[in-house]
């Protein structure tokens, strides 16, 4: 097992920012967004850019999902308890389960506006698909709704018997296909794009490479990740379902959120210590504590282009990082 590398910036004037003053609470690696930048080195593979623990609400968004500023004085919102996140482009789409509130964070404006009709619960998750729709996982109803970036309702994914608790989902792209994963069933629901059903993929492996459990799910290029903890280990599959091999065992202890990167890192959330594990070619190339990321907890893990964001729910906050291409360092900013 690789020990943990060095430890990134600390973002321990965060908590200190003035609402008043900032469209967020943000701290800004490179400086170039509102916020306060911290000192420190960064990690080789990663550079912190956002932490933000709450933003000034603009009460609507225009047809176009930008927030509408006209309204006079924007409140502030201190995120409650941050369930999930994740991010395309400019927007920055936070779960705030303590709120019952998911909010689209513009990134440019340093302002967010709440998405009208989407739940926010402590199991609910979200994707942002490649025309910045937003897909979120209604895990009580057993559903997974679709929003445009105006907060139109546009499709429900549901499969009756076939999801009996889902717990994660992904999108392959190009294609658009939504994948949901079935924490009871221990199988993938396949979604045609306009919200039809597909296909069910029941992974199938032998004695030793087999799928036991079913807590989150990524898709990759040309196969599916899933973080398995009645293995402790994580489960990489074939398209249609078949078990190619398992991987991390005594290196992951109890495998959480999981995300993908282009190029076929995997980055997993040890919930046993509390660790972001990277892992190249089924080997841990990474281990870093929550606390060396700048947050007290793991919560969702979601990959969004270069950028990784991460959630932190009693802390209530959520951080982007650059993640450096292999062989390269890191750069503070936006991608």
């Amino acid at each position: 097992m690789v020990g943990a590398g060095p430890r990134l910036r600390s973002w321990a004037l965060i908590l200190a920012c003035a609402p008043p003053l900032l469209g967020g609470c943000v701290a800004a690696g490179s400086g170039t967004a509102s916020g306060v930048a911290a000192g420190g080195a960064a990690d080789p593979l990663l550079a912190p850019w956002i932490l933000l623990n709450g933003a000034r609400v603009a009460p609507a968004a225009d047809a176009t999902g930008t927030p509408s500023l006209s309204a006079g004085p924007l409140a502030f919102h201190r995120f409650v308890h941050v369930a999930a996140a994740a991010a395309r482009g400019n927007d920055l789409y936070v779960v705030d389960a303590g709120a019952a509130k998911i909010f689209r964070y513009d990134i440019g404006l340093g302002v967010m506006t709440p998405v009208p009709g989407a739940p926010a619960q402590h199991a609910t998750r979200v994707l942002v698909g490649g025309d910045f729709s937003l897909y979120v996982l209604d895990a009580q109803s057993r559903r997974v709704l679709r929003f445009s970036r105006s907060g139109q309702a546009l499709a429900t994914y549901a499969a009756g018997s076939d999801l009996a608790r889902p717990v994660d989902f992904a999108l392959e792209e190009p294609g658009g296909v939504l994948l949901v994963a079935d924490g009871v069933l221990n199988q993938i629901v396949a979604f045609h794009p306009l919200g039809r059903a597909a296909r069910v993929l029941a992974p199938r492996g032998d004695e030793r490479e087999r799928l036991r459990s079913v807590a989150a799910l990524a898709a990759g290029a040309g196969a599916l990740y899933v973080s398995d903890p009645a293995c402790g280990c994580l489960v990489r599959l074939a398209p249609e379902g078949a078990v190619l091999d398992t991987f991390g065992h005594q290196a992951v202890f109890q495998p959480g959120p999981i995300a993908v990167d282009r190029h076929g890192r995997v980055f997993v959330a040890d919930r046993f210590d509390q660790t972001l594990k990277v892992f190249v070619d089924g080997r841990l190339v990474r281990s870093l504590p929550a606390a060396a990321l700048g947050l007290g907890q793991l919560g969702d893990v979601r990959i969004a282009g270069d950028w990784l964001v991460l959630s932190d729910g009693p802390s209530a906050r959520v951080e982007l990082l650059r993640i450096a291409p292999p062989g390269a360092r890191p750069r503070s900013g936006p991608p």
